[in-house]
């Protein structure tokens, strides 16, 4: 076993026991060297081991950047939140009531740009390939820790239109607005894949390259028009995708027994 193993192998026991827990910056590299014995190029080797491992990530926390401990086990997500026909209309936008579902502190950094989109997005919004497009961008984050990248493409004329192309957030979402202006989604279709992470998803999400991905890539439309492209970024092996359909009444029926299961594991 190398040495950077070892350091990483004893930090990662520490994880386990709860010395360091999630959200918790380890020490710096200075003291992880001190404690260790150890050279920068050899802790520097144990990080980047349990960033592999998927126990670190590299961020901000208690006004410091450093290496910090991520949150355990599979974050349970549901889908189609935001298109389901009952949402209720005092509801926040699906990540926020997503986030509230799992008693974590959402936040969000948002960009838009205006460019030519991939061609498969392209053809899925049934544009040019060489036309441009509005691209809203969403990094969500989970108690300040990278969870999702959620990429939205829309057409430059609808977007004008809706004042999709506006360069801030929308309370409420996206695809509240698009209704409010007329244009009521009838129809989506869902695409379920994984891929490695590229270098740029890489450094958003705090990931190595090569991490796996979730990918959800949604194609929605109106009775006349595709009125946007949506491509979710998620961590593979720490999301649980759900949908959820039908009655509120049977949903909670559901859920209830769910919540039950998931009580006799624990006490199993």
């Amino acid at each position: 076993m190398h040495a950077y193993e070892r350091i990483a192998q004893t930090l990662a026991a520490e994880i386990d026991q709860g010395v360091w827990r999630p959200g918790e910056l380890l020490p710096t590299l200075a003291e992880l060297e001190k404690r260790f014995n150890a050279s920068r190029i050899t802790v520097r080797g144990a990080i980047d081991h349990l960033a592999k491992q998927g126990l670190v990530f590299t961020g901000w926390a208690a006004s410091r950047r450093g290496t910090i401990v991520r949150h355990r086990g599979r974050t349970p997500i549901v889908a189609n939140l935001a298109i389901r026909p009952n949402r209720p209309e005092s509801s926040s936008d699906a990540f926020i009531e997503a986030a509230e579902r799992t008693g974590r502190k959402p936040s969000k950094r948002f960009e838009r740009k205006i460019e030519v989109p991939p061609p498969g997005i392209a053809d899925r919004l049934g544009v040019d390939r060489d036309t441009p497009v509005v691209v809203r961008v969403l990094t969500q984050l989970l108690d300040e820790e990278p969870w999702s990248i959620e990429t939205g493409y829309y057409p430059l004329d609808l977007a004008r239109e809706v004042g999709l192309d506006n360069p801030a957030d929308i309370p409420g979402g996206t695809v509240r607005a698009l209704a409010q202006a007329g244009y009521q989604e009838i129809a989506h279709v869902d695409e379920v894949t994984d891929e490695p992470a590229d270098a740029d998803e890489a450094y958003h999400l705090a990931i190595p390259i090569g991490s796996p991905l979730l990918v959800v890539v949604r194609v929605a439309a109106t009775a006349e028009r595709v009125t946007r492209v949506m491509r979710y970024l998620r961590l593979g092996g720490r999301t649980r995708l759900l949908w959820e359909q039908g009655a509120q009444e049977g949903l909670d029926v559901i859920a209830a027994v769910g919540r039950q299961v998931r009580e006799n594991e624990v006490t199993a």
